[in-house]
């Protein structure tokens, strides 16, 4: 899952940077169709859980699997507005300045990634996710989707 996530911010960090060099990769307009990815996944969860709950086929003792690839794309779709401001920002950067940016996003990602495995793995918390996960995985899939599109087509 940390590899997912360094994965995802690596590939927004080296569209940045290929914008910043003068190429557009993405026109802006369509940065905010990424918010369809979440959402899929959303829905998708929702309906394996109802899949699996209907055969009779439900543990409730493990952990949801979360994929590499599912971790990578909704980080990108989560940080697909980040290019709007990276570009600019790197396009004035020196290699120096450069570098610099790198080793903080890979400091804070570990960081930020390691509390939140701290976070889930105390006991009532843990509890509870394990609980309501089959609720609270596509909620915040499907919220965090139409939240990107949202924010990029209608405000």
């Amino acid at each position: 899952m940390v590899a997912g996530q360094y994965f995802g911010i690596g590939f927004l960090t080296a569209l940045s940077v290929f914008g910043a060099w003068g190429t557009q990769i993405f026109p802006p307009k369509y940065i905010g169709l990424l918010g369809f990815l979440p959402l899929v996944l959303g829905i998708r969860a929702w309906i394996n859980y109802r899949r699996e709950r209907n055969e009779g086929e439900r543990n409730t003792g493990n952990r949801a699997q979360i994929s590499f690839f599912s971790v990578a794309m909704l980080t990108i779709a989560n940080g697909a507005d980040n290019i709007g401001v990276y570009i600019p920002i790197f396009s004035g950067y020196s290699l120096a300045d450069f570098v610099v940016t790198l080793a903080v996003f890979a400091v804070m990602i570990a960081l930020w990634c390691y509390l939140g495995f701290a976070l889930v793995n105390y006991p009532y918390i843990r509890r509870k996710i394990v609980r309501y996960q089959h609720i609270l995985v596509p909620l915040v899939l499907i919220a965090l989707g139409l939240f990107i599109l949202a924010k990029n087509y209608i405000f």
